[in-house]
């Protein structure tokens, strides 16, 4: 990456690639010509809602025992939050299929 391109454009190249990792990305292919189909990371000054929900999925699934209740993460059937070091809540998820499949894994 050069030195000359702003923060913004280095975090969308990496959530780019995440993306192309873990997103399951879409490839277009044509008799002399491939197309690889990605989400536009930033919409206006928010993030894709679908980066940021694979970004989720992938912390829960990282995420250990000890982060849930007290921790880093409050589980309720209708919403689950993922708060910082000082418990201030950073990412609210209300996806109730998302959140019966973490309580179903917890189990």
């Amino acid at each position: 990456m050069s030195e000359n391109r702003s923060a913004k454009d280095k975090i969308a190249d990496l959530l780019k690639a995440f993306w192309r990792k873990k997103g399951g990305a879409s490839v277009i292919t044509a008799k002399h010509t491939e197309f690889v189909v990605e989400p536009k990371i930033f919409i206006g000054d928010k993030l894709n809602p679908e980066i940021l929900k694979l970004m989720v999925i992938n912390y829960l699934i990282h995420a250990s025992r000890q982060d849930s209740g007290w921790g880093n993460l409050d589980v309720a059937p209708d919403k689950l939050v993922i708060k910082n070091s000082k418990g201030k809540p950073l990412v609210v998820v209300r996806d109730q299929q998302l959140i019966s499949q973490f309580l179903a894994a917890r189990a």
